[in-house]
């Protein structure tokens, strides 16, 4: 019987994987962000609101200050071999009182694996955003988030 992988062997192909699927989705954003718009043929509004309003929802989290800071923290703690970023988790939107939110969450992207940093819910508009809380299975308020987890320590003492 031939030996069996070390399990450190299978966790290193496993987040392999997983960088390059972050890679791969990080790659195929920007190149939905620079596709010329003369080339894209019409379509119905319904149709092109999703992702319209999909990309508003990232570009409104990658403004928030926390998320800039723990970007520039792993890029420089790193020396260029892992970045931040923001993937959406689920392809499914989540109802918050009624109204449709992405699902979006904050990775650490190294060689390795990515690590998830933080999970948030975000209004298609980019205007609302709420924080979940894993722990407590909650939606808390950017503000809440601030005041009990200060997010900006996570860089500041490391």
């Amino acid at each position: 019987m031939p030996p069996r992988a070390s399990s450190s062997k299978t966790t290193v192909i496993a987040g392999i994987l997983a960088g390059l699927l972050a890679a791969g989705l990080g790659a195929f954003y920007l190149h939905q962000q620079s596709a010329p718009q003369a080339d894209k043929a019409p379509a119905a509004s319904s149709q092109t609101a999703a992702p319209e309003q999909n990309a508003r929802a990232i570009d409104a989290l990658m403004a928030l200050p926390e998320i800039k800071a723990w970007s520039a923290h792993i890029e420089k703690a790193s020396g260029g071999r892992a970045h931040g970023a923001v993937m959406e988790t689920s392809p499914e939107t989540r109802l918050v009182d009624g109204a449709a939110y992405y699902q979006l969450s904050f990775f650490e992207n190294t060689p390795d694996a990515a690590h998830r940093w933080e999970s948030f819910v975000v209004s298609p508009d980019g205007k609302r955003i709420l924080v979940d809380d894993i722990v407590s299975a909650e939606l808390i308020s950017l503000e809440q988030w601030r005041k009990d987890n200060a997010p900006m320590q996570r860089v500041a003492t490391q």
